[in-house]
């Protein structure tokens, strides 16, 4: 974490001497430090916090450093998604929607994952599932694995390439 610091440090001292926006910086640094975040977000933070009148010179400022990247933010968000809480394209839009992510920013983070990525992932999330599922009828399985992969954001023809690739 001290290496933040020195980067602030560097900066012109005129804006060094103002309190509050060595504060604001420290907060965003420390806000950002658990995970990354949208320029949206961190703006919406930054607003919270008394005397937001440099906002917009430390948004620039984390820019500068890095910390605030919309499509770093969006490809990690679409790789979480996939490997560790399983969505669908259509989810994951919504939830970078949510965070303030342009659109096409979204289309370029989705088009990385892939059709095979999506098919993995979806067979990732069905797959805690089926020993629950495994006792009922073909066709009431079918329609669990149809219902749970569409409520997490699943297209269409991907729950039918599962279920048709042996899902079953």
């Amino acid at each position: 974490m001290g290496c933040e610091r020195l980067l602030v440090q560097v900066e012109s001292p005129r804006l060094m001497d103002n309190p509050y926006y060595e504060r604001l910086i420290n907060a965003a640094i420390r806000f950002v430090s658990f995970r990354p975040r949208s320029e949206h977000e961190l703006r919406e933070f930054l607003l919270k916090k008394p005397n937001h009148q440099d906002i917009e010179k430390v948004i620039l400022r984390m820019r500068e450093l890095g910390y605030a990247d919309d499509e770093k933010f969006a490809s990690w968000w679409v790789q979480q998604r996939t490997a560790f809480r399983p969505k669908g394209n259509r989810v994951i839009t919504m939830e970078l929607k949510a965070k303030g992510v342009a659109d096409e920013v979204i289309a370029s983070a989705l088009a990385s994952r892939g059709s095979e990525s999506l098919l993995a992932a979806a067979r990732q999330a069905v797959a805690r599932k089926m020993p629950l599922w495994s006792k009922l009828p073909n066709m009431a399985r079918r329609k669990k694995i149809y219902d749970y992969l569409g409520r997490r954001g699943f297209d269409g023809a991907t729950i039918g390439k599962l279920i048709d690739g042996g899902a079953d």
